[in-house]
């Protein structure tokens, strides 16, 4: 592109060279040039909108990576959790962490969207856990403190 630009004469070389001639001629060549530069111009405005519409969608493909590693390191951190907890003897709390609230916030972080389906499911999970818990005599709650 430098050669381009060294070939073609600058705005004040033009500007000498047509100051020689009567304005009869110079109003004749502005009129040809003229289309000319509205195609380069053009051409500018295409080359902003691309520049733009590109950088767009590499920050839109990089929302979603940094989404679905986010999510796949939040399931497994609860799956570990889920399992860790459940050897310690608190199953109710295995089970919150494993239940359908994995399944939703998997959904949340890679989908980038809720179902209020998947909400109720998981409002309904953790109220039977703690419902489960809250009995009086269930041999779960031996870990508590």
């Amino acid at each position: 592109m430098t050669d381009q630009a060294s070939q073609q004469p600058d705005s004040l070389e033009i500007a000498l060279q047509w100051a020689e001639l009567p304005p009869e001629h110079l109003k004749i060549a502005l009129q040809a040039l003229e289309p000319e530069l509205a195609r380069q111009h053009q051409l500018r405005l295409l080359r902003a909108q691309l520049e733009a519409q590109e950088a767009k969608e590499r920050r839109s493909h990089l929302l979603y990576l940094g989404g679905l590693v986010g999510g796949f390191f939040i399931v497994v951190a609860m799956l570990t959790g889920a399992v860790i907890v459940g050897t310690k003897g608190l199953p109710w709390l295995s089970a919150m962490l494993a239940g359908p609230s994995v399944l939703s916030l998997a959904g949340l972080f890679v989908l980038r969207r809720t179902e209020s389906d998947s909400a109720r499911h998981v409002a309904a999970a953790h109220g039977a856990a703690l419902d489960t818990a809250s009995q009086p005599g269930a041999g779960s709650n031996s870990g508590l403190v």
